[in-house]
């Protein structure tokens, strides 16, 4: 997953591409490409910059067994990724499972409820779907500085949110270090976890909905590094 806004543009001035936040495990210097070792590579997840995408471009992807695409929507109440239409339009006439992620900032109950309002609202302005995961994007550090009793109650109050809007999947995208320390998961939330092994082999947190294994991932043709998951399961 991308860094929040902020963080993004920051990163494009300096021409770097760093790691999600602390506590991941160490990112491959050179870019992962397909491996009869490597984990399965059957989710994408991109935000603004990955810049638009072409059918081409995806169509490749899915030819080389991507299954979903996970896109970036919103941030807190202010930023909805300029991207968001062109990305979606895109995926779904390529004949991907679409899906979308909040990147939260969300501190307190009130301030929960708002952004999933913002969330659902551009959502809802790019695609008439309703049976599309809406995960949150749990990895603010300012987050950390909160308990996880008032985490847990404060995405509870965002997917009420999102569920009373006609959404009824949820997620929670989070580093696997932060389970059970900052955020819990449970049977609404199984939950996508990071986590980025320098040598990703197998499965990983076969409990969870998805493994983000890598945000290095080069797909041949593409210009870029991309974020895959493994999923386990048909959720995504």
């Amino acid at each position: 997953m991308k860094k929040s806004n902020s963080l993004k543009l920051a990163a494009l001035a300096l021409a770097t591409f760093g790691a999600l936040f602390a506590g991941n495990a160490s990112l491959s210097v050179q870019a992962n490409t397909f491996s009869s070792n490597h984990p399965n590579a059957d989710m994408v997840d991109i935000s603004a910059y990955q810049g638009a995408q072409t059918n081409l471009g995806l169509q490749n992807m899915k030819d080389s067994g991507v299954q979903a695409m996970t896109i970036k929507a919103t941030e807190g109440t202010f930023y909805t990724n300029p991207l968001l239409g062109q990305q979606t339009a895109t995926a779904q006439s390529s004949g991907l499972s679409i899906n979308f992620y909040h990147y939260a900032q969300f501190a307190t109950k009130s301030q929960a409820k708002k952004e999933a309002k913002y969330f659902v609202k551009k959502v809802k302005g790019v695609t008439s779907q309703r049976n599309v995961v809406m995960a949150v994007d749990f990895e603010a550090p300012k987050l950390a500085h909160l308990s996880i009793a008032t985490n847990d109650r404060n995405i509870k109050a965002f997917n009420k949110v999102v569920k009373a809007a006609g959404f009824s999947k949820t997620d929670i995208y989070t580093n696997a270090n932060w389970v059970d320390s900052y955020v819990s998961m449970n049977t609404a939330n199984l939950g996508w976890l990071a986590n980025y092994p320098n040598n990703p082999t197998g499965k990983k947190y076969v409990a969870a909905n998805a493994w983000q294994w890598t945000s290095n991932f080069k797909f041949a043709g593409q210009a870029g590094k991309l974020d895959v998951s493994q999923l386990n399961n048909s959720y995504y």
